[in-house]
């Protein structure tokens, strides 16, 4: 299915409007000010052309986890009725591996709330396996024993093919990412009254952020001890008023959810 320039245009509506808070009118879901990705820089970035009812049409990232098994937010696919999986590219519609599910396996976290977008989290199950290469590569979760880090004020990487700038009117079509701190959850109240202790959220100081067309997407860190890159962060949303207005980056804790994410898809790492 080709995606042609009236269809991009659609995306923005339906990836704005599924993350809205309806109650306080105030949030939305969403690279801006980013940084252009190389080929290979982020072989577990997942591109999501996402259907729904009626002709609707959204786009969301994802980050693969195992062959079969990726993570995005739930308010990206709670209403999909089919879902195609962009694998292993940089340029958003010519990737590596192209999967159709036209009957999706989605795991919503039994949880989800999508008026408060409390337990914004989401298992998909790939219709077929990823084919691994330079392109396409897992990446890890946070260990059992690290359940209980918190990652303040470190710095972190999150990707998407976003939007660029509040005045963007399309969606990237190159994948890009920024590089910023974590932010305690005590100072993102400052912003949002309703973060959690199952959220994370990212300072967004320069207008560095993620921005409509990025939710789902990944927050990685660098892990030291382990030399390797860990999924700390599920793009959740951001303030409705713009992406580059300094406002925190909201993300789904990735450690609040280990369980119930191996138990769906036997992922665990100790």
């Amino acid at each position: 299915m080709q995606i042609g320039s009236a269809l991009v245009g659609l995306l923005f509506v339906a990836v704005q409007v599924g993350c809205l808070d309806l109650r306080h009118g105030a949030l939305t879901g969403r690279i801006s000010g980013g940084e252009v990705a190389r080929d290979n820089q982020f072989p577990y970035q997942v591109g999501l052309s996402i259907e729904e009812a009626n002709d609707l049409f959204s786009w969301c990232g994802g980050s693969l986890i195992s062959d079969q098994y990726l993570l995005t937010a739930a308010h990206c696919v709670e209403e999909a009725i089919s879902i195609t999986f962009y694998l292993g590219g940089v340029q958003r519609l010519s990737p590596q591996q192209l999967i159709r599910a036209n009957s999706p396996v989605v795991y919503l976290h039994p949880d989800w709330d999508s008026q408060s977008l409390e337990n914004d989290i989401a298992l998909l199950r790939l219709p077929e396996p990823a084919v691994f290469s330079s392109s396409i590569d897992v990446i890890r979760l946070p260990g059992m024993a690290s359940s209980h880090v918190s990652y303040d004020y470190v710095p972190a990487t999150t990707s998407g093919w976003g939007r660029m700038s509040d005045e963007s009117a399309l969606i990237s079509d190159h994948l890009r990412f920024v590089v910023q701190f974590v932010e305690s959850n005590e100072d993102c109240q400052y912003a949002y009254a309703n973060i959690k202790p199952t959220n994370i959220c990212m300072d967004t100081t320069g207008g560095r952020s993620t921005c409509t067309g990025d939710s789902g997407g990944p927050l990685i860190y660098y892990d030291p001890l382990q030399s390797a890159n860990i999924l700390i962060g599920v793009t959740s949303y951001g303030k409705k008023s713009g992406c580059t207005r300094g406002y925190p980056s909201v993300f789904t804790r990735v450690t609040a959810y280990l369980d119930w994410i191996a138990e769906v898809s036997g992922v665990v790492y100790p």
